[in-house]
């Protein structure tokens, strides 16, 4: 009996202290939430000048990229002045500087020439392979197609080969397009002397390209093979020339089989020369040295005469305005008319700026001085003063390389 009123009391004990934890829970639940409620309240009530400043805070993201970017550049910054230095690296031990005395072009080939000659086997093998073209070509040639070479490495060698062992007994011609004054109407004129026995001169070249088309026109039985080694050279590249090599190749009995050698020799012929030549293209990669096609090129190991070479002359004056050519063909014309006065000085500048003047190349003497500054730096022309203290110009060029560029500069008009 007194037993079960204490169990009693003890559940209702526990029960009390657990109603009472979970009312005690609830409430501090309510008073959080209540205390959060007062918190908006209170940071929603917030004065005019901390909304401001709230407002105006940067985020922090762009803060870390602007400090990172701040960083870097002080790096970069960093970096320059570390490896900066104000003494120059670059070497002045130049070819010019060498105390040996430069070789003479001779010299230079013979040394060349001892140098052995890598995968000669392979070389030769293939030399083998287009030498066996050598009929067929001569078929297609007379079948009414040209035929161009092309591939790395020279081409004259197999050329020749092709000349001595096919046409020993055929009319032809060997142009060297590499040749410094080679020109179109150094090729016309062997034609109308050596191959038609021509004796005269022509007005033009164009005149006497109708004259060597009607000739053969007449005589069927004339035939001429001609062989041009670089056909895309300096000198033979002009739009002038080539339309004259291109009509002269359409004809019946005139066979041509050239070689070039610059990457972009195809864009010298625009559809029509195209149809005047009617190539057919074999790819001839020989492998071998340009020896005697850079034979004529300046060299700082060969020793060069005081002359230019009428390639880089033509070379230069082309970069230069019409005005300037002008100007350098006026005062190669008044050398040339004087070249048998063993005395000539060259030609005042006072005498020269009157010529420019009345061929209206020249409006003031300043005009005039600053293209044969332009000249000077070029090494086109000389001046010196004479006893009596005037300016005279000369070109240091020898005649026939002067004759040379004038005849090419009336083809190219």
């Amino acid at each position: 009996m007194s037993t079960t009123p204490y169990r009693l009391r003890n559940r209702l004990t526990v029960h009390y202290l657990e109603s009472g934890s979970e009312y005690s829970s609830s409430c501090s639940e309510e008073d959080e939430e209540n205390q959060k409620e007062d918190n908006t309240v209170s940071s929603g009530q917030k004065t005019p000048e901390k909304m401001k400043a709230a407002s105006t805070l940067p985020p922090s993201s762009t803060l870390a990229k602007k400090n990172k970017e701040s960083k870097m550049s002080n790096l970069v910054e960093e970096y320059f002045e570390a490896h900066s230095s104000s003494k120059v690296l670059t070497s002045d031990r130049t070819l010019q500087k060498l105390r040996r005395r430069r070789l003479s072009q001779q010299t230079l080939r013979d040394l060349l020439k001892k140098a052995p000659l890598a995968y000669a086997a392979e070389i030769t093998e293939l030399n083998q392979l287009h030498e066996s073209l050598f009929s067929k070509w001569m078929l297609q040639l007379h079948l009414g197609f040209n035929i161009v070479l092309y591939g790395l490495g020279s081409k004259r060698d197999l050329l020749e080969k092709f000349r001595t062992s096919l046409l020993q007994d055929s009319v032809h011609l060997v142009v060297n397009g590499y040749f410094p004054s080679i020109t179109v109407r150094s090729i016309l004129n062997s034609i109308t002397e050596e191959v038609l026995d021509h004796i005269g001169t022509f007005r033009s070249p164009l005149d006497q390209l109708d004259f060597i088309i009607e000739r053969f026109k007449e005589d069927s039985s004339l035939e001429l093979y001609v062989l041009i080694h670089n056909l895309d050279s300096q000198m033979l590249r002009g739009e002038r020339s080539q339309q004259i090599l291109a009509q002269l190749s359409s004809l019946p009995h005139i066979y041509l089989i050239a070689s070039v050698d610059h990457i972009n020799a195809p864009l010298m012929w625009d559809q029509a020369k195209l149809s005047l030549y009617n190539w057919l293209w074999y790819e001839t990669t020989t492998f071998s040295p340009y020896v005697e096609e850079t034979s004529y090129e300046n060299s700082l190991l060969v020793q060069q005469s005081g002359s230019l070479a009428l390639s880089s002359l033509t070379h230069v004056l082309r970069s230069l305005t019409l005005n300037a050519r002008g100007i350098f063909r006026l005062l190669a014309q008044y050398q040339l008319e004087n070249k048998d006065n063993p005395s000539y000085p060259g030609l005042s500048f006072q005498d020269f700026y009157q010529q420019c003047r009345e061929a209206f190349l020249v409006n003031s003497d300043l005009t005039l001085r600053a293209q044969l500054t332009e000249f000077r730096d070029h090494k086109l022309i000389r001046t010196k003063r004479g006893a009596d203290g005037v300016e005279y110009l000369l070109i240091p060029v020898d005649d026939s390389t002067l004759t040379d560029f004038l005849d090419k500069e009336d083809e190219d008009v």
